[in-house]
């Protein structure tokens, strides 16, 4: 495999730029016109052995799966994508069409949401393989969500069901066979969705405060959006929507499903806090739109309060859960 003739076939595989693209894949920077309104950036990498491993998964679903982190991302904060860059480290035993199935997975993934890849890089890697994607998106300016937002009474609302990632990532683990809802499982943590129509339906008819996307897990998101807007949050356990792929594989690993919810990173469906009067409406338009529901788990407390599972008649302190980096 020779770098110029890999680079070669990438641009064949990604094709002409798009409108407002003026410069894309082959120059030293790609140049663009920008849209009216707010441009985000977001920027990930991924590296095997931490967020994929090729035992587990297709080169195309781990192309897929990095853009789809990304662009949700740019969905948490109410914008759309538009343009991404994309690097690859590569190891010696990855061929050219390995990467060229990554690229095909990740640009699945663009125009799925009408983004394209304007550029990135290919090096060498003398360990694993490595991603890293820079993706830009467009927002009106008076429709920028960030995590800082939530008022004290807001609901909360996440929306799909949780708890299957996590379950997936367990099963590939354990090695449990395709049974039952099991082999379900696997396919919500390999080939997970971006909540980009979720997020505009939900612009549309409400006005949320906050928003996040479930990338390290509902109890530490939850938190995520408690400490940058100053607020506690109170979840219902009893309200948490559990993937019933989840609930399949918790009781052949002999867990709680709801353990599975509060830790499942790489869901990226979408928690958001918004006035209590809108729920109604927005949770009806956001399922007949897309298809996907949408429920109310939770309120928006007082700072003192941090946040608490509440079960029954008792509250618990609400233990971040999932992976974290460094720790």
């Amino acid at each position: 495999m020779a770098e110029f003739d890999l680079i070669r076939r990438i641009r064949e595989t990604i094709g002409a730029p798009g409108p407002g693209t003026l410069v894309g894949l082959g120059d030293d920077t790609a140049v663009y016109e920008p849209p009216g309104g707010h441009e985000l950036l977001t920027c990930d990498a991924f590296v095997e052995g931490v967020h994929f491993r090729r035992d587990f998964a297709t080169f195309g679903e781990i192309g897929a799966k990095c853009m789809v982190a990304n662009v949700s991302d740019v969905a948490a904060m109410g914008g759309l994508p538009t343009r991404a860059v994309f690097s690859v480290c590569i190891p010696p035993d990855v061929t050219d069409d390995d990467v060229i199935a990554l690229y095909e997975g990740a640009l699945a993934v663009c125009r799925r949401h009408g983004a394209e890849i304007v550029g990135g890089d290919t090096v060498s890697s003398l360990s694993g393989l490595m991603v890293s994607i820079a993706l830009l998106g467009a927002a009106d300016p008076d429709r920028v969500l960030t995590r800082s937002g939530a008022v004290v009474g807001d609901a909360v609302v996440v929306t799909g069901e949780l708890g299957g990632s996590e379950a997936g990532l367990r099963a590939l683990v354990d090695g449990l066979p395709d049974e039952g809802r099991v082999a379900e499982a696997k396919r919500r943590h390999l080939q997970p969705s971006a909540r980009v129509a979720e997020a505009r339906a939900l612009i549309e008819v409400a006005s949320p405060h906050a928003m996040i996307d479930l990338s390290d897990g509902l109890s530490s998101d939850a938190w995520h959006i408690a400490d940058e807007s100053g607020v506690g949050i109170r979840l219902d356990a009893d309200s948490v929507p559990l993937a019933p792929c989840a609930v399949d594989v918790a009781g052949r690993l002999g867990v709680d499903p709801l353990e599975l919810a509060l830790a499942s990173g790489e869901e990226f469906e979408l928690l958001a806090t918004l006035p209590e009067g809108e729920v109604e409406r927005a949770a009806e338009h956001v399922e007949a739109v897309t298809g996907t529901p949408m429920t109310h788990i939770g309120v928006v407390t007082n700072a003192p309060d941090g946040c608490v599972l509440a079960r029954t008649h008792e509250a618990t302190p609400l233990v971040r859960r999932g992976y974290e980096h460094l720790k």
